[in-house]
This record gives C-alpha cells, sequence and structure tokens, in this order.
C-alpha cells in the first residue's frame, strides 16, 4: 500500500529537551486535522531527549544530529518534510487543538496567501495562562515586519507553504535571536500574511528559556533592517520610511537595556533613535514612567 503524504508538517527541534518536548510532541498529534506528520529534529542533546522522542515510536518521525543551533535543527526539519504546508514548534511550546484546521481554513478562502499564523498564550512552566499576545497589523506583511518589528510574535504559530520554504532557502543560520524575524522579512517578499486573532500556541515562559543577550540581539536586529533596505527592490512605501523602520528599532533595544538595567546602552540607543526621529522622545521619557508605575510591555519580549 503507498504511503499517504501527509498535508502538514510540524518540525520540533530539541536540544537538551527531555522536560518539556512530550508536551510538544502530543499537542501536534493532537490536532483536530489528523493529517500532520510530526519530525523531532535532535540538535546534539546530552539529557534524555531521545527517550522522550522515542517513546512516541512510529507515531513520530525522529532524526539525531551534531549541534547545529535552533536554525539549523530547523532546516534539517525542512528537509525532511513531506507536507504541503510546514509549521514550527519550538519543544517548550505547545500547538493548541484547533490550531492547524484554524490555518487551513484561512489560507483555503484566500488562495493567493502562502503563509498564516495567529496570536499566542503566554503561559508558565506548568502551562498556566498568564496573557495572549496578539499582532500589530497596520499595513502589509513587509511593512509591518520592517516598521513595526516581528509581527509574527511566535514562530510556533506559522504554518508556510513548503515550496515557499525551500524557494526562499529556509532560515538564516547566521541568526540566531532573530531568526525567525530575518525568515518572515524574506517570505513576505513573495506572499502576504494571513493573520488569525486567536490564540494557536502557548510560548512557555521558564527559567531555562533560550537567553536573550541583548548585544547579540542589537548586532542581529540592525543587521536585518540594512539587509532589507538596501534591496533595490524594496517597495517605495518601505523605502521612503527606513529612518522610521531604524528609529523603531533603536528604541525596543534602547527598552531592553532599560529593562536590563544597562542605563549606558538604554542612552546610546536612545540618542540613536532620536537622531533618527525627534518625535520619539515621549517614548524615552516613558520608560521610566513605565518602570514607577509597574506597567509591562510584552512586545519588547518577542522578536
Amino acid at each position: 500500500m503507498p504511503q499517504l503524504v501527509p498535508l502538514v508538517s510540524a518540525v520540533i527541534p530539541a536540544y537538551n529537551a527531555a522536560r518539556f518536548l512530550g508536551d510538544a510532541i502530543r499537542s501536534a498529534l493532537g490536532q483536530t486535522e489528523a493529517d500532520v506528520e510530526v519530525i523531532v529534529v535532535d540538535d546534539g542533546s546530552t539529557d534524555a531527549t531521545r527517550d522522550v522522542a522515542e517513546s512516541f515510536g512510529t507515531a513520530i518521525r525522529y532524526v539525531r544530529q551534531y549541534n547545529q543551533g535552533m536554525a539549523g535543527a530547523r532546516n534539517t526539519g525542512i528537509g525532511q518534510c513531506r507536507g504541503e504546508y510546514v509549521g514550527f514548534l519550538d519543544a517548550d511550546d505547545t500547538w493548541l487543538p484547533d490550531k492547524v484546521r484554524r490555518q487551513l481554513d484561512a489560507l483555503a478562502s484566500a488562495p493567493s496567501v502562502r503563509a498564516t499564523y495567529g496570536a499566542c498564550t503566554v503561559v508558565d512552566a506548568e502551562l498556566k495562562p498568564i496573557a495572549v499576545q496578539g499582532s500589530q497589523r497596520r499595513a502589509s506583511a513587509l511593512e509591518d515586519l520592517l516598521l513595526l518589528g516581528n509581527v509574527v510574535g511566535s514562530v510556533c504559530s506559522l504554518l508556510v507553504e513548503h515550496r515557499l520554504l525551500d524557494a526562499v532557502g529556509g532560515f538564516n543560520a547566521d541568526f540566531s535571536h532573530c531568526a525567525d524575524w530575518e525568515l518572515a522579512v524574506r517570505l513576505a517578499r513573495h506572499t502576504e500574511f494571513l493573520y488569525i486573532p486567536h490564540p494557536l500556541v502557548t510560548y512557555r515562559q521558564h527559567g531555562a528559556n533560550l537567553s536573550r543577550h541583548i548585544e547579540t540581539l542589537e548586532r542581529e536586529s540592525t543587521r536585518l533592517i540594512e539587509m532589507a533596505l538596501v534591496d533595490p527592490d524594496l517597495p517605495s512605501s518601505v523605502a521612503s520610511r527606513a529612518d522610521e523602520a531604524r528609529a523603531r528599532n533603536w528604541m525596543v533595544l534602547a527598552g531592553c537595556y532599560f529593562n536590563a538595567g544597562q542605563y549606558a546602552d538604554f542612552a546610546r540607543c536612545a540618542r540613536l533613535a532620536l537622531r533618527l526621529r525627534p518625535a520619539l522622545l515621549a517614548r524615552v521619557v516613558g520608560f521610566p514612567v513605565r518602570r514607577l508605575t509597574g506597567r509591562s510591555d510584552w512586545r519588547q519580549r518577542f522578536w
């Protein structure tokens, strides 16, 4: 009997992920849309990740490789996918049961669109909800990704056509913290993104999350912005607002440094932002105000 080709492939990169990997795998296997293949890429783990993955038997496909980082592991998974669409799931996060069904229905209603994403629920280590993170959208996906930042948020909510992923070359292994954002920018040159304003995934907050080193974030985000802005085919709606894109990124970095207590770097980034857009002064003043009032801005925690 010929083997059926799945409609959707779920790629789960895993590095020393034994603690939460089972939850991730079960959430992908438990989709209301049953036609999902699950591929776990063990990126050189030294804990019981392999044991957890292999406990699911033939329900999943397990691939082990030497450590290549998150982008490399995801690219390996893409290379193993047989589905028409590919979704990504970090080993410590989960898909909600109706994620795939909602996204396939949305794509069916917009035949020209080749990628879709949704909101996510931020949870604690025990999957208790903390907050819901939505997406800010004002214009095209490409314009929003460069002028507003990574509006896709968690890459785990993304579902994209397999052929398009192959065409753009998958994830850029030169990026770590900004790899998701960088991929989204390249995808947006070929397709609009359909946003579903409903939580599709959980993002787990716990002590073992990938460390968000701000210096790396600064290096990668500024490089990403400049790479995108030098493209001669960039739409004029974005090219004419290049300084706005740069200023917005410097302001987000300023906020990250401020929240980390690195006030000299906060001042440096704030000055660079204000040099490009003096109207951002109120935002700069707002950082200590938010600290005093105890307000939190979830948007500064996701890229």
